[in-house]
């Protein structure tokens, strides 16, 4: 396991990258890990082979990554997993998942497809677009080839998930999860669960068992895919650091997104979370953590830059250092950019 603490870490999104090399300037040498976005809605920003590229050369990243290392920077390659398209229109690239796997995105509860739900219906929702099928054997499969390439074709220090997860509780009871239940506990949850059935094949006690463990299959399989990425980059890579953003609440994301963080920490399936603690009351979320999870140096608390200002952001800092916490996060690159007192605001916090 990576052994990875005094995190002063920022996120660089995808329409950034452009800065290329200038990015360094802007950081000021106060930063020792980069969060790249590389791989975003489907797309790639490097030449690929598995997904549509935004990219034709990869001169700039390879130049970039030589850069951070010789300023003793680390950089991880920011990818976007589950999360696979937003509100634009659907991209006519026939690499796309969109067009050569439709399947592979999640249905709703009732069978329906995300993919036919408009882009009202889904801001309606709340929801940032359109979802890959976490428990999907090809989705699986896919991650892990856009994984396997990057860092195979450059020097990345570790790998960097986001979205990896449901999008919401509607999104659950879908084919590939069924399947997957089906084969274990030879019950298709969605001809089952039905009361009368239940209590009188299974019994009371046996029914409220079946329910609970459906409820709990989609964490587990997707807990078990993590844990399957990990040993399989570490294979190649032992030194590979592999991270997770996760929502904040430990409680909330399994419940709600099936995003059971603390076993991934806590089991060692991966090396740091980075916690989107995009708020004004920290606090809470400091505490909380703490108590739940057993090594708190693995933990890094991601900051808001675009939504506080930066003597909240210096304060945040702060707090974060007074706890045995591994770091911060901020988020993003572009704030900082555009205004320097974000940057002084971590150097004038007490490490």
């Amino acid at each position: 396991m990576v052994t990875y603490t005094d995190i002063r870490g920022i996120w660089v999104p995808r329409w950034s990258l452009s800065d290329e090399n200038r990015i360094f300037t802007y950081l000021d040498d106060e930063f020792n890990h980069i969060f790249l976005q590389v791989f975003a809605l489907g797309e790639a920003y490097y030449p690929s082979v598995y997904a549509p590229s935004k990219r034709s050369s990869d001169v700039w990243l390879k130049e970039f990554l030589t850069e951070a290392h010789r300023r003793n920077i680390k950089v991880s390659a920011w990818i976007n997993t589950h999360y696979s398209w937003g509100f634009a229109p659907y991209t006519k690239d026939e690499r796309h998942p969109i067009n050569s796997h439709p399947a592979w995105f999640l249905v709703d509860n009732s069978g329906r497809s995300m993919l036919d739900y408009d882009v009202e219906e889904i801001q309606r929702l709340g929801l940032e677009g359109y979802y890959l099928s976490p428990a999907h054997p090809g989705v699986q499969a896919y991650l892990f080839a856009i994984a396997h390439e990057i860092m195979e074709k450059y020097a990345f220090d570790g790998i960097h998930l986001d979205y990896v997860r449901y999008p919401g509780p509607r999104f659950k009871d879908e084919v590939s999860l069924r399947t997957k239940f089906t084969r274990v506990y030879y019950i298709d949850p969605e001809m089952s669960f039905n009361e009368e059935f239940d209590k009188q094949h299974y019994g009371i006690w046996g029914c409220d068992d079946l329910r609970d463990k459906w409820r709990s299959f989609a964490h587990e399989d997707l807990t078990a895919f993590i844990k399957r990425l990990n040993e399989s980059v570490k294979q190649r890579y032992p030194s590979a650091i592999v991270s997770a953003a996760v929502k904040p609440n430990y409680v909330s994301a399994k419940n709600d997104f099936n995003q059971n963080w603390l076993s991934w920490l806590d089991c060692g399936y991966v090396d740091l979370v980075c916690l989107m603690a995009y708020t004004k009351h920290l606090k809470n979320y400091l505490t909380k953590t703490k108590n739940a999870v057993k090594d708190p140096q693995r933990v890094a608390f991601g900051l808001a830059l675009y939504i506080l200002n930066p003597e909240t952001i210096q304060s945040q800092v702060q707090l974060v250092d007074d706890q045995p916490f591994g770091g911060v996060v901020y988020f993003s690159y572009d704030q900082l950019k555009e205004n320097r007192a974000y940057l002084n605001a971590l150097k004038n916090a007490i490490h």
